[in-house]
């Protein structure tokens, strides 16, 4: 019974999370709409992540080194690079969990 309740919790939890995508996808297609130019959408997308972090209390560049040692083949430290928002945010879902 608890390998259901487990599989249940999991569905739960992936369903919030996709959610979540959701909503910020609208969002994403509301700056694209607005602004027509994803290299736009991209930078704004990147203030607002930072602007969180930093209310967090967070550092946003110390995030990023921080990636960078973990797979430096993977990443480019450039700020209007979406892998750097989504390194952000991934650190800020777990640091709200």
């Amino acid at each position: 019974m608890e390998i259901d309740v487990r599989i249940t919790e999991t569905l739960v939890s992936i369903n919030d999370v996709t959610l979540k995508i959701k909503k910020e996808l609208e969002i994403i297609e509301g700056f694209v709409k607005e602004n027509g130019h994803l290299h736009t959408v991209v930078g704004t997308a990147n203030e607002v992540l930072s602007k969180k972090a930093h209310g967090m209390g967070l550092n946003v560049a110390d995030i990023i080194n921080e990636s960078e040692h973990k797979s430096r083949s993977e990443f480019e430290a450039n700020l209007l690079d979406p892998m750097t928002s989504t390194i952000v945010t991934e650190k800020l879902e777990l640091m709200n969990n």
